[in-house]
């Protein structure tokens, strides 16, 4: 980045190895006109993120998932998932925001001693590898952040633009790979429309760095991220790896999905009970996890908790009747469902 910085913006580095690093900022760009401090989102954010989760698995309404699902998906399963998400966002902030409380002393320094009194301010804030620091996540905090009062002044009034670069973050877009660059504008350059032309003018020269084209208007809700394939990977993990290249379950309504739910749950249970009329070959089992492993991704994407898709006796009798089972094997299934049934009503009196 320090490359391109002094190369296609004729930027000139300010870093002085005998003064505290708050001082001053990284480069100066354009003979002076621009102003950059580069910042590097270096740490994932994880620990923050586990506290939290910790904290929120105590509330009564929080959802139960078959295995991982993204945090939005539980977010949306509580009763005030708008208070939640704002929590979510302001402890996963902290270090975007440490940042900017950085940079915003930086460049507030660099404007009382430079002699050029019109120039763009900018935060070049960069993700380093990330999946935390999806685009939509990381503009949206800037964007609420960069425009706080403080004492009828803005907060962070010395920052007139920032720009996020993510390259774990992507979308295909008529066959090529999109990368997300976000420009978000200050309230300065409401005022001052010239600070905002800087913005794009990093951008154009960025991604003729790079040797890509430029495409304004993407949705930075459509970024997905990029999964990083190991030389060796488990079972399980190459599953879900699959999955998402081909998620062939996308395409079911919700009760399509819960039919073929009750069909996968059925087939495991008969691998595993004992007394089973019905061997199933050890292809067949391989299979059946296989399948519900990309159930539970499936149910995670579209966000829907394993109580939603609860075990009841006529669905799983009917789920046998579709697979076609033998008749002595749909008998059995129905003793069996009567018989936990007839426990849980002793256990109810």
């Amino acid at each position: 980045m320090a490359e391109f910085i002094q190369r296609a913006l004729a930027g000139v580095s300010l870093d002085d190895p005998d003064s505290a690093n708050d001082k001053r900022p990284d480069f100066l760009c354009l003979g002076g006109r621009l102003v950059i401090e580069l910042k590097t989102l270096a740490e994932d954010g994880s620990d923050r993120m586990d506290n939290l989760t910790d904290e929120l698995r105590q509330r009564d309404d929080w959802p139960m998932f078959l295995g991982s699902a993204p945090m939005q998906a539980f977010i949306q399963n509580t009763r005030d998932p708008e208070g939640v998400q704002r929590r979510v966002l302001e402890r996963l902030g902290r270090g975007i925001i440490n940042h900017l409380k950085k940079a915003n002393r930086q460049l507030e320094a660099h404007s009382k001693t430079s002699s050029t009194k019109n120039l763009a301010r900018m935060l070049l804030l960069v993700n380093e590898n990330h999946e935390a620091y999806d685009p939509h996540t990381v503009s949206y905090i800037l964007w609420h952040a960069i425009r706080q009062m403080k004492d009828a002044t803005l907060r962070y009034e010395h920052v007139d633009l920032i720009v996020y670069i993510t390259e774990r973050h992507a979308q295909v877009r008529e066959g090529r790979v999109a990368f997300p660059t976000i420009i978000i504008e200050g309230a300065s350059c409401e005022t001052d429309e010239w600070k905002g032309q800087f913005g794009g003018f990093f951008v154009a020269r960025w991604a003729r760095w790079n040797g890509h084209s430029l495409e304004a208007g993407a949705d930075v809700s459509d970024f997905e991220t990029i999964d990083h394939v190991p030389d060796q990977a488990s079972r399980k993990d190459f599953w879900k790896l699959e999955y998402r290249r081909n998620p062939y379950l996308r395409g079911l309504t919700e009760a399509q999905l819960y039919d073929r739910f009750d069909e996968v749950t059925l087939i495991n249970s008969l691998s595993f009970l004992k007394d089973c009329p019905i061997e199933i070959a050890a292809d067949a089992r391989t299979y059946g996890v296989h399948m519900f492993s990309d159930m539970m991704d499936e149910m995670a994407h579209r966000a829907i908790p394993v109580t939603r898709f609860p075990h009841k006796a006529d669905r799983a009798i009917a789920a046998g009747h579709r697979l076609k089972l033998p008749t002595a094997v749909l008998r059995w299934i129905e003793q069996f469902e009567r018989d936990i049934e007839a426990r849980n009503n002793r256990r109810g009196d």
